[in-house]
């Protein structure tokens, strides 16, 4: 597997764990809606050709009057072939402060599988409606090497029937070492299928690019995504 970084040893046996551990958080969290206004957690899994991957996206206001917010995303890729410790797990969890209509600041920690955790600093953009979603979330990554990183996901759900949905999802990533300035990790995500009340599903595509180098890796499959 080409990839921008070394793994750690130690999430050969412990990332599995990790992700675990956020979905018993996850539960708790539906567990204490009355504490804040939630928006639906939607928890999605792909079975491609050479991989697992695990997306969820926890997006909570402390109260229906504060600006103050929590926005959290789990993203996981996970081998068939778990020799190598290859498992990319990565875990953002970052504070929102809604400034302005639907422009947030943000700022928190990310896990990620190699580096460790990493301060971040940023701004959002969210705007949702039935039909469309938009997310961008360009930041900075205060590393030995600061790095930056973009991240957007488009939604288009136009309603079919009074029981599906055409569900499409374009979802990019591009982070760049500012101190190398170079290339660092990429990718570009496709979805389309149906939705029918919560549950969605479909095929996927992953196109995963890393280093300097822009080494491509495919990762072909299905996948199905419940709202919760």
């Amino acid at each position: 597997m080409a990839k921008s970084y070394n793994s750690p040893i130690v999430f050969k046996y412990y990332s599995k764990y990790i992700l675990l551990l956020f979905l018993l958080i996850s539960a708790f969290s539906l567990a204490q809606e009355k504490l804040y206004k939630r928006a639906p957690l939607p928890i999605e899994i792909m079975f491609g050709n050479d991989k697992v991957n695990y997306l969820s996206i926890l997006d909570l206001q402390f109260n229906e009057k504060s600006k103050f917010g929590y926005f959290g995303v789990v993203s996981a890729l996970l081998p068939y072939q778990n020799e190598d410790a290859s498992n990319q797990i990565v875990i953002n969890n970052l504070l929102t402060y809604n400034f302005k209509g639907n422009f947030y600041a943000t700022a928190g920690l990310q896990y990620h599988y190699a580096k460790g955790l990493i301060p971040v600093a940023g701004f959002q953009y969210f705007r949702a409606s039935p039909k469309w979603l938009f997310l961008f979330n360009p930041g900075l990554q205060f590393t030995e090497n600061t790095n930056f990183e973009g991240v957007g996901i488009i939604e288009y759900k136009p309603k079919i029937s009074d029981k599906f949905r055409l569900y499409t999802r374009l979802q990019g990533l591009y982070n760049y070492n500012f101190n190398t300035s170079t290339h660092d990790r990429s990718f570009v995500y496709v979805r389309g299928g149906i939705t029918i009340n919560k549950l969605s599903f479909g095929v996927g595509l992953n196109l995963d690019y890393y280093t300097s180098l822009r080494k491509r890796e495919e990762n072909l499959g299905i996948f199905i995504q419940h709202l919760f």
